[in-house]
């Protein structure tokens, strides 16, 4: 009995270290892609088309953030109020008072959360997890475009239409500023590479920023006037009516045409994935061009902002390095239906990945390893007992 009793403590420890060392699940298990839509935030698990599960957010979010960690996505409703929605438990948590109405948010690298505020002309700064807000310094003017990533530490902000630009660091409420030529309609930040991307019309171009200097480093020209930036792991991508373009800093290649005139760019976290939203849907590209799923999201789930999980896409886990070619035969235009469990596809899929992934392997490494352990003290201490007797 006692040796019943010490196995099971010895499973209890392992389970416990298992938990605390494997670190945190993202996003459920199983949405990759989340939609602000009238509807509430759609979790999309972008592999098998499926919206797994509508969280209410009322009114409408018109926005979307997550934390770096991928543990918390936020949501605001064009109001000074921002909901914090937990992914591990899709809970709607205590939504956060700003000092003003949020058009946008960012959420960088550290602890705080950003919101752009036109009518104050401010940023409101938001310390998570039970921190202060505070405002930054006056804008040059009413910054409504914000761009972020959990990658860097700064954001950049402007006015659509102006041609303004200033790069804020939230932890030192620092503001750098300068002018680039035309009016500016789109903003991202580069992955890891110290840049801003920066859309513009009149002229139409795609411009790139330092975040330290300020200075424009290059500048392409585009045929047609953009809507859209996003950084992939490889480039900038960039959306004008119905057309994508693949962007190296030199030249503006043709890379894909949607069905419809894109509203948003969303690239996965591994930036291997291309969400393009439109009126009706959302089309899910690879960084060659090619189509991989139609969602189609209509009437109050039409897509309004999209937000990927800082974590790989599911088109990709447990399929090879990302930036593999996925089978072009995967292709779908099914509609989606929201679903509550998720369906048994999505949950092998899911269990397959997770099984597959380096996090769950290497707790299974150490659940093992901490009975192993057990055991043998176990056995230790039966052979000193029958010695003594």
């Amino acid at each position: 009995m006692k040796t019943l009793k010490a196995i099971a403590v010895g499973g209890a420890l392992a389970s416990l270290l298992t938990v605390t060392l494997s670190g945190p699940v993202l996003a459920n298990g199983v949405g990759d892609l989340y939609v602000a839509s009238a509807s509430g935030v759609l979790e999309v698990h972008v592999k098998t088309s499926t919206v797994v599960s509508t969280i209410p957010v009322v009114p409408s979010p018109q926005a979307l953030a997550f934390s770096p960690d991928g543990r918390t996505l936020y949501a605001s409703s064009a109001n000074s109020k921002v909901t914090p929605v937990d992914i591990a438990t899709l809970d709607v948590q205590t939504a956060i008072t700003m000092p003003g109405s949020v058009s946008a948010l960012a959420f960088p690298a550290g602890q705080i959360l950003v919101g752009a505020m036109p009518v104050r002309r401010t940023l409101a700064f938001a310390v998570v997890h039970g921190g202060a807000v505070t405002e930054s310094a006056q804008l040059p003017g009413s910054g409504n475009l914000l761009a972020g990533d959990r990658r860097e530490a700064r954001v950049a902000v402007a006015e659509a239409g102006k041609d303004w630009l200033a790069v804020v660091d939230p932890g030192t409420s620092t503001i750098r500023k300068a002018t680039v030529t035309g009016g500016i309609v789109a903003l991202a930040i580069e992955r890891d590479r110290g840049g801003v991307l920066v859309a513009t019309q009149n002229p139409n171009a795609l411009l790139r920023v330092d975040l330290t200097s300020m200075a424009t480093t290059w500048t392409v020209s585009l045929s047609a006037t953009p809507v859209a930036v996003a950084a992939t792991s490889t480039n900038a991508v960039v959306a004008g009516g119905t057309t994508l373009w693949a962007i190296d800093g030199k030249t503006a290649t043709t890379l894909s045409t949607s069905r419809q005139a894109v509203l948003a760019l969303s690239v996965s976290d591994d930036g291997t994935v291309i969400h393009v939203a439109e009126s009706t849907g959302i089309e899910v590209f690879d960084t060659k061009g090619k189509l991989q799923r139609t969602l189609e999201l209509k009437d109050d789930r039409a897509p309004i902002a999209m937000a990927a999980v800082p974590s790989g896409s599911s088109l990709y886990l447990g399929e090879g390095a990302p930036g593999a070619t996925p089978n072009p035969s995967a292709t779908t235009a099914a509609a989606l239906a929201t679903a509550k469990p998720p369906t048994t596809s999505t949950i092998v899929d899911t269990a397959k990945s997770l099984a597959a992934s380096p996090p769950v392997q290497g707790g299974a490494t150490v659940f093992v390893a901490v009975l192993f352990c057990c055991w043998l003290l176990i056995r230790l201490h039966d052979r000193r007992k029958l010695r003594r007797e």
